[in-house]
């Protein structure tokens, strides 16, 4: 890998932990003031039926289900219905001596969250409105993306099934950074980042400062409705799928499935929330900050088979990449 391109000593899984950490008591307070807990010392209930009772959305209820149970306030049965765990009614069943009321310190985050169960739309959208934002702001999140995938980025080569890819299509793509670590450890691989034209500027000022510019090039496009590149080897989304909801993923697949070659692969680097829906802490934390800010949440391995399946894709299988990541990995007959 060459120089410029920087590979951190130690994996980042404590920074995401404790960056994303801070939506968990926010989370945890709503429960609390929404009577979540009190209502789950009754009988278990599961995600539809907690969305129906408080007349929440489906996405707000999977989110404050998954917190709690990533904590251990709740349980969840094989059927997929939560109850109040023991530690749970211990500390956040109202009639228990020890019962702890949380205060959610952070007042904007705890009115965001609010108004989030109350609306199925993202209450501060980013990424899902990106174009719609002055240029200044689209610079400054690109580059904080940038900050946080880079570290996975300087190891994301490593793996196996880029071995054998000549060209691959990263689609949104936002700064470069995967785009950039594929390249500067895989000397053979061309790498094409499909994105909208603001943040194609960014990724290609990225692959210039990393001396990567003749293998790292950009096509801007919407990735809903542009024209992609076809005779692809590989497609690329690296934290796209979680953005979105199940609909907009199946169109992408679609998409991606239309651009590969046969036998070509469809890549989602993500991280994944287990299949019993109860953690990992770090995913329903990511998960809440999807709620506030993009349409979509983190998906279990399972979703993401039913999505890729009912775009053509076999195969589905998932790697362990860097830190929380895996890649989820499928393939066009």
């Amino acid at each position: 890998m060459p120089a410029s391109f920087p590979r951190p000593p130690v994996d980042d899984r404590a920074l995401y932990d404790l960056d994303f950490g801070r939506f968990a008591r926010p989370m945890v307070a709503f429960c609390q003031e929404l009577g979540l807990y009190e209502r789950l010392a009754n009988g278990a209930l599961d995600i539809a039926a907690v969305a129906t009772t408080f007349d929440i959305p489906s996405r707000a209820a999977e989110a404050a289900l998954v917190m709690s149970a990533a904590l251990g306030f709740l349980e969840v049965d094989t059927a997929g219905r939560y109850a109040l765990s023991s530690c749970g009614r211990a500390y956040h069943f109202p009639s228990s001596p020890f019962f702890r009321p949380m205060i959610a310190r952070d007042r904007e985050m705890a009115e965001n969250l609010a108004s989030a169960f109350s609306s199925a739309d993202p209450i501060d959208p980013h990424a899902v409105n990106i174009e719609q934002h002055a240029h200044e702001k689209i610079a400054e999140f690109i580059n904080r993306m940038h900050n946080l995938t880079l570290p996975a980025a300087s190891a994301l080569g490593e793996l196996d099934v880029f071995a054998d890819v000549d060209h691959l299509l990263d689609v949104g793509g936002g700064s470069g950074s995967l785009s950039c670590g594929l390249a500067a450890r895989l000397p053979d691989l061309h790498c094409t980042i499909l994105d909208v034209e603001p943040v194609c500027r960014i990724a290609a000022g990225n692959a210039g400062d990393y001396g990567l510019e003749d293998r790292v090039d950009t096509v801007a496009a919407d990735m809903f409705d542009g024209d992609w590149p076809g005779g692809q080897e590989a497609v690329l989304f690296g934290n796209i799928f979680h953005d979105w909801d199940p609909e907009s993923c199946g169109r992408l697949a679609a998409n991606a499935h239309a651009a590969l070659k046969p036998g070509g692969r469809i890549l989602l680097h993500e991280i994944l929330l287990n299949e019993r829906r109860d953690g990992p802490l770090i995913a329903a934390c990511m998960s809440v900050a999807m709620l506030l800010h993009e349409r979509g949440k983190q998906y279990s391995l399972a979703e993401f088979d039913t999505m890729l399946s009912q775009a053509g894709f076999v195969d589905c299988q998932a790697l362990p990449a860097y830190g929380h990541y895996h890649l989820v990995i499928a393939r066009r007959r």
